[in-house]
């Protein structure tokens, strides 16, 4: 044991201590693991907290637009076509799953470039109106939606609280049981209450004139009539009485020529015109002479 003891005191124990350059290297790794996982969980809450969680991938976005008495023809990577009416707006946005059309505002045909894989989805008002492969009208009216199928049929159905936004969708296309509109078929669509409202040809032609740049009415009121005209100028129309408003009133009119339309009401129904101011028109019938 004594010779234990001095063998101690001549080689005293020493810790073991690991060299300071792998203790660095140590270090640096669990900093480098533990700010990774930090920038992780940061990058989740943001794509969370900003809604960039989309389940689809973006591959296109674009607005079109057209100003008050304007007509335009827009052709999509896909070939598929837009026609819009005047003064209207559609915002079109493209995914790895589905085509999406937000009609903000106005009136459009779309001339749907057929892909199965890829549905064509309008949101319009409170409805969704899907197509994989067809062509339809739709025009956004302040308390409704109106739906003309020119070719093929298209599925509609309600926008309600539970519907998930677009790019979120995990299944983009609608039920096969939703309700079906189809070619020469003209629908209204309201929240929860769409229904067929017509289908003569005649009428259809006429309310689908405006893609030749035509007006055709067939006996509306001069006020209804108007009331058209009006979405193709900056003019306004008032009346000089109750009987002038009530006037039936039949032709083709051009959209662009809204002083050929007020000649033409002239000659046809004596129905003068007198500018009230530069954006006023008041409309009053000849007074008859003696």
């Amino acid at each position: 044991m004594e010779s234990l003891s001095q063998l101690s005191e001549l080689f005293p124990h020493k810790p073991q201590r690991l060299p300071s350059n792998k203790i660095s290297i140590f270090a640096w790794a669990a900093s480098f693991i533990f700010a990774s996982l930090i920038s992780v969980s940061l990058w989740l809450n943001a794509d969370i907290l900003l809604g960039q969680n989309t389940i689809q991938v973006v591959q296109f976005n674009s607005d079109y637009e057209t100003k008050i008495g304007e007509q335009s023809t827009f052709f999509l990577q896909d070939k598929t076509r837009i026609k819009l009416n005047t003064n209207s707006l559609v915002r079109v946005t493209y995914t790895d799953k589905q085509r999406v059309f937000e009609l903000l505002r106005g009136e459009m045909h779309v001339v749907v470039a057929h892909n199965k894989r890829k549905p064509l989805s309008v949101y319009a008002g409170t409805s969704i109106i899907q197509a994989v492969g067809t062509s339809f009208n739709v025009e956004l009216g302040s308390q409704q939606v109106e739906l003309i199928v020119t070719d093929g049929k298209v599925l509609v159905s309600d926008i309600n609280s539970q519907t998930v936004e677009p790019l979120k969708l995990k299944n983009v296309y609608l039920s096969p049981k939703s309700f079906a509109v189809n070619k020469g078929q003209k629908a209204q669509l309201k929240a929860s209450n769409t229904s067929i409202i017509g289908s003569d040809k005649g009428k259809l032609a006429s309310d689908l004139a405006w893609q030749q740049g035509n007006l055709i009415f067939r006996g509306e009121s001069l006020f209804d009539a108007m009331q058209e005209v009006s979405r193709y100028t900056n003019y306004q129309f008032d009346f000089g009485d109750e009987d002038t408003k009530s006037l039936q009133i039949a032709g083709l009119f051009k959209t662009s020529d809204i002083s050929g339309l007020l000649a033409a009401l002239e000659s046809n129904f004596n129905v003068v015109f007198k500018k009230m101011s530069s954006n006023k028109i008041r409309l009053s019938k000849k007074p008859l002479t003696e």
